[in-house]
C-alpha cells in the first residue's frame, strides 16, 4: 500500500534525500498501521508525538492507514 508522508522539524533526517521539511513523500507500506509506518520509516516510537492522518490528529498508533493517506508526524517540542 502506497501512503504520503510529511515530516517535520528533527524528523527531517528520516525523509528521503533531498526532500524539503514539510514536503510529502509517497512510501510503499510494508504493514498497513501508523506504527508499522513509523517504524518502518526507523522513527522511534516515542519521536513520533503528533500524527495527523489526513487532517485528523491520532492517537492510537495502531489504526489502520488506507492507501493513498496523508500521514504528517511531528516530533516532541520543547521551547523555553
Amino acid at each position: 500500500m502506497r501512503v504520503r508522508v510529511k515530516l517535520y522539524a528533527t524528523l527531517q533526517k528520516y525523509a528521503p534525500p533531498s526532500t524539503e521539511v514539510g514536503e510529502p513523500f509517497h512510501i510503499e507500506l510494508n504493514g498497513s498501521t501508523i506504527l508499522d509506518l513509523v517504524e518502518q520509516l526507523g522513527i522511534e516510537r516515542e519521536l513520533a508525538h503528533i500524527v495527523m492522518v489526513n487532517g485528523a490528529q491520532v492517537e492510537d498508533m495502531s489504526q489502520k492507514l488506507e492507501s493513498d493517506a496523508l500521514v504528517v508526524i511531528f516530533p516532541p517540542i520543547g521551547g523555553g
